[in-house]
């Protein structure tokens, strides 16, 4: 039985799969979702669910009924397409990331969504690697084999210690379980150390950045413009400006697209009626650092008149948008999308990323020698030890310090 794709992205919030009906009175009928019997024969085990309180199909409660309707749904078509694949071996690494993925109590319910994504990015990647094997065959050095085997593909530092990373995570996971040939492996990787990989060297100038919001402002981008401008001058992650979409649940509210939620971005309650400035949680660190921080804007004009302009007569919802979705919040990929193509106009060479605007925010203020603790915070860091990560021209710094030594 095919399903519309509204099953999946929510983009028909009417659509109710297997919604069936029974009563004779019109306005009080019991709504009940109900297996189709080809699911049935083959051996799925829910019958028939009622789905909400007795009404009638145009009652306030459509939407209700039909999102359950579509839960029950995909809980079937999912066991449906499990239904010829090989099961999970108990005592695999297949079997444990399965549980570390899925178990209810997971730590990996506890990191925010984009961490998430990412975290179920890498399982993949090791599932495919070492899914296979019993956890007790992984040794130090069936380890060293793996890293080794890694790096004559050709894979980079950074990739490898992502994947040792997630595997501890997983035999940690297993150690918590009370799983001992995971508590092993989790003491093995303990006493390990694989490479990180090397930092950028590159940070674009104040010049760079400037001719980047010039080609912005030529291009009828204003939204893109301010956004870098305040990623730089205010030392902000992309995404504590432009936003980000992150899968959410249709009863979540807010801005959905595709079965997704945007958030984390800035907000017009944010900013003072005036424009003075602007209040906001960072959303990296909204566990550590959980009150808002106060970013002046009075010493900025130029951001204050741009906003100015852009400030809807009703000033709610999303300060950054695109036009070119019709006036919704950009994705992380359109964003920097964005950034290669003004770059381009302006001339730029390609090896300047818009990742990189945090890092010149930082690599210029510590060239005028702001206090390291004072660029801490204003890069919204924890520790001034990963500001210290994010400087550039560390030749520089270092020709300074022999300039001052000769000096005194």
């Amino acid at each position: 039985m095919p399903f519309k794709e509204a099953l999946w992205d929510g983009s028909d919030p009417l659509y109710a799969p297997c919604l069936s009906w029974s009563g004779r009175d019109r306005q009080e009928r019991q709504a009940r979702w109900k297996c189709p019997k080809k699911y049935l024969d083959a051996g799925y085990h829910v019958r028939a669910v009622k789905v909400g309180e007795p009404g009638h199909p145009d009652d306030e409660h459509q939407h209700e009924r039909a999102l359950r309707c579509r839960q029950l749904t995909q809980e079937l078509v999912r066991w449906w397409d499990n239904l010829d694949q090989p099961k999970i071996q108990i005592g695999t690494w297949q079997y444990l990331i399965a549980r570390y993925r899925s178990d209810q109590f997971s730590p990996i319910h506890e990191v925010k969504a984009n961490t998430k994504h990412g975290y179920l990015q890498q399982l993949a990647k090791l599932e495919t690697a070492i899914g296979h094997m019993p956890i007790q065959d992984l040794t130090y050095e069936q380890i060293k084999r793996t890293q080794k085997a890694m790096e004559e593909k050709g894979r980079s530092a950074s990739y490898i210690h992502r994947f040792f990373n997630t595997l501890r995570r997983v035999a940690r996971y297993g150690k918590a379980l009370q799983i001992r040939e995971a508590a092993a492996v989790a003491q093995t990787l303990g006493e390990m150390r694989f490479q990180v990989g090397a930092g950028r060297q590159v940070a674009p100038t104040r010049e760079q950045i400037y001719q980047i919001v010039a080609a912005a402002d030529a291009a009828g981008l204003p939204d893109f413009a301010v956004g870098i401008l305040m990623q730089f001058e205010f030392t902000l992650r992309a995404v504590d400006v432009r936003g980000q979409w992150l899968e959410a649940d249709e009863r979540d509210g807010g801005i959905i697209r595709n079965g997704r939620r945007w958030q984390d971005g800035l907000t017009w309650d944010m900013f003072d009626p005036d424009l003075k400035g602007f209040s906001k949680v960072i959303s990296k660190t909204v566990k550590s650092l959980p009150d808002p921080y106060w970013f002046d804007l009075t010493p900025l004009p130029e951001i204050q008149s741009r906003l100015r302009l852009l400030r809807p007569e009703k000033p709610v919802g999303p300060v950054i948008v695109s036009m070119r979705v019709g006036g919704l919040p950009y994705t992380s990929s359109g964003w920097t999308q964005a950034w290669a193509r003004m770059r381009k106009v302006a001339g730029l060479p390609k090896n300047i990323w818009m990742m990189d605007v945090r890092a010149a925010a930082v690599t210029e203020a510590k060239s005028l020698g702001v206090d390291p603790y004072a660029l801490r915070d204003a890069a919204q860091h924890a520790s001034v030890s990963t500001t210290n990560r994010y400087s550039r021209n560390r030749s520089d710094g270092a020709n300074q310090i022999v300039q001052l030594r000769r000096n005194r």
